[in-house]
């Protein structure tokens, strides 16, 4: 049987993910996706659709929201993004015949929202099922609240199961596994090299600061950069593995490999993004790990929080792969609709 497993373009946290998903999966996976991540599955050697070669990358229209570790949403770069997935929407109607699969599985793959699917054989996953928000004002929380109910909704009208696998976040509308590795990582790795490594993820907001940061510490340590498009590795386990200290963006696969692997871990999140500033929170307050602004960890001594992090135990989330669960569902799922 023929799974056609959609998985978001924005960073690589969806994909590294899924494909960690797929190896408990018994089936032919075809991928559709962009960017970075279809970068990822090429280098792999998966089987993929082939339409995704021209399938824009979502991570580019978020790139472009994103100045000086800010995010800064208006009307026009909204409207790109819009236009981005609707594009990719149009695309994939007219070049994927849906019923050459028997299941289908969306990793927070928006295009589909504009494209008829057999809800019978589709799942839907995502690590947050509401868009968290700062503000106070009246007009702010109606807005929000009707955002939210209305993808809640609409996620339900498009797809007969959906799973919610955050770190921080549950809804009872949602099959609430939590966390899935990125990886297969057996156990921990007590091994600590002498590097500093710096991890931006699959998008390229975060290589400024890497670079700043870099630039005030190489002095000093031996550094490596991973993620982006310039710092691209499809394979950087042995680097996170042997890293003595990890600086990285609070995405949702680095929050995990940093945690299973017990890594001592300075978290970068980008002002009003909100998925950042909801992970961040999670590891606040535990030894072993910081967490600062962007902005702000450039207005530290860096080699200072290094220091007094490298003398410090730790105490890491306990997290679960929920992997395994997650392709049983799958399975089962499949082998019921056919």
């Amino acid at each position: 049987m023929k799974i056609l497993y959609a998985s978001s373009s924005i960073g690589l946290g969806h994909i590294t993910r899924d494909y960690h998903i797929s190896s408990f999966i018994k089936n032919q996976i075809y991928w559709l996706t962009s960017g970075n991540a279809l970068r990822f599955i090429k280098e792999k050697k998966e089987r993929y659709v082939g339409i995704s070669d021209d399938l824009k990358n979502l991570g580019d229209y978020i790139n472009s929201m994103i100045k000086n570790c800010k995010v800064k949403i208006d009307t026009y770069n909204s409207y790109k993004l819009y236009k981005a997935v609707k594009n990719n929407a149009n695309l994939i109607k007219s070049n994927v015949d849906f019923d050459d699969y028997d299941l289908i599985v969306a990793d927070e793959f928006w295009e589909f929202m504009f494209i008829d699917i057999p809800k019978e054989r589709s799942i839907f996953i995502t690590d947050f099922t509401k868009i968290s928000y700062n503000g106070k004002g009246y007009l702010e929380r109606f807005l929000f609240s009707r955002l939210n109910n209305g993808l809640r909704d609409r996620i339900k009208q498009k797809f007969s199961l959906a799973i919610n696998l955050s770190l921080w976040d549950k809804d009872d509308g949602f099959l609430n596994l939590g966390p899935s590795f990125t990886s297969s990582f057996d156990g921990y790795s007590n091994s600590q090299g002498d590097y500093v490594l710096i991890n931006i993820g699959g998008t390229n907001a975060g290589i400024d600061v890497a670079e700043k940061i870099k630039e005030k510490i190489k002095e000093k340590y031996d550094v490596k950069i991973i993620g982006s498009d310039k710092y691209f590795n499809s394979n950087p386990s042995s680097l996170i593995k042997n890293a003595g200290i990890i600086i990285s963006l609070a995405g949702y696969g680095s929050i995990i490999e940093s945690n299973v692997l017990r890594k001592k871990t300075i978290f970068l999140f980008i002002d009003n993004h909100f998925e950042h500033i909801e992970n961040a929170k999670v590891m606040m307050n535990r030894k072993g790990f910081r967490v600062y602004s962007c902005k702000d960890l450039l207005k530290t001594d860096i080699l200072n929080v290094i220091e007094n992090l490298k003398n410090e135990d730790i105490e890491p989330l306990e997290i679960i792969d929920s992997a395994p669960k997650i392709s049983e569902i799958i399975n089962n799922f499949l082998y019921k609709n056919n």
